[in-house]
């Protein structure tokens, strides 16, 4: 830099050019910010707060004209209401029951693939499909599936002389029978992300272990996981996240029955929105069930914070 350049910079003297210079460097930041911004605020900021309002209001779908405040109304009317209270729980059950099962599962189908042997790209390809299948052709093929009477499990569980279970038909196995089928259909997209965090760590890292004499499963407890930590929080807030939002399913294949065991919180919104019409009570159980996400999200981030640099 010219010398009198810096002379002027430490005097605090710029030309026009400088200024100008100096001007549109602290602006152009802005620029390329603003796109994200715009859509984070149109898509998700002002949507929440719409929601947040509504929650507040006594307000019908069909007479919108007619809405009042409510203040907290509505949230009490919902947790003195047991089918909310079921959809809570219901929800909730099935984040710990599919997210542990995705993360193990994924975790383990990396490690079984992540050898580059020949044609292993074909079972890679193999788990991965049912992540690209519709949700809707997934839901369909499965209550097929799921059938107590001619349905494929039951048809492979009498192979074995287990009796015909009832599935989709039965409260206590209604919702597990819809976490195996998402399981089925997720798990691949688990795999590929923790395929990439397997091969992103190191291989001198395990070849020092092995000089050392460490164990397969030491290198696993002591090295492997520590280095996924970071690609573990990003499956297990995925995960975590599709749990919360499950739907579909739900409405193609169970309906929330039997005896609302497979009512959650986003089809509970749903029913409350498109069938009774009652958009306060809808958007209030919508604001319950972000407030849970975010609950759950600070606490997983907590968890897996890792200062592990490789």
């Amino acid at each position: 830099m010219p010398a009198d350049v810096q002379d002027r910079r430490r005097a605090g003297t710029y030309t026009t050019s400088e200024r100008l210079s100096r001007a549109w460097d602290k602006f152009s930041g802005y620029v390329f910010v603003a796109p994200g911004l715009i859509g984070l605020s149109l898509f998700f900021l002002f949507p929440l707060l719409f929601a947040f309002v509504m929650s507040m209001m006594s307000i019908s779908l069909v007479n919108p004209d007619n809405a009042a405040f409510a203040g907290f109304d509505n949230y009490r009317d919902s947790f003195s209401d047991p089918t909310f209270i079921r959809s809570l729980w219901n929800t909730i059950l099935y984040a710990v029951i599919q997210t542990p099962l995705q993360t193990i599962l994924g975790l383990s189908l990396a490690l079984l693939v992540q050898k580059s042997i020949r044609g292993i790209g074909i079972f890679r390809t193999l788990y991965y499909l049912p992540v690209v299948i519709s949700m809707v052709v997934a839901s369909v093929i499965w209550r097929i599936a799921y059938s107590p009477d001619a349905g494929l499990i039951n048809s492979f569980l009498n192979l074995f002389g287990i009796p015909s279970q009832p599935f989709l038909a039965s409260s206590s196995q209604a919702l597990v029978s819809v976490a195996g089928m998402l399981a089925w259909k997720w798990v691949g997209f688990s795999m590929i992300i923790f395929l990439a965090g397997l091969q992103s760590i190191p291989q001198d890292v395990y070849e020092a272990a092995r000089m050392d004499g460490a164990s397969r499963w030491q290198q696993f407890r002591k090295m492997t996981l520590p280095l996924l930590k970071r690609t573990m929080l990003f499956v297990v807030v995925i995960n975590t996240i599709n749990s919360f939002k499950l739907f579909t399913p739900i409405l193609l294949i169970t309906g929330g029955g039997p005896n609302d065991s497979t009512t959650v919180l986003v089809y509970y919104v749903y029913k409350e929105a498109f069938h009774y019409y009652n958009l306060g009570t809808a958007s209030a159980g919508a604001v319950v069930l972000f407030g849970l996400v975010l609950g759950v999200l600070l606490v997983q981030f907590r968890l897996f914070k890792t200062d592990v640099e490789y």
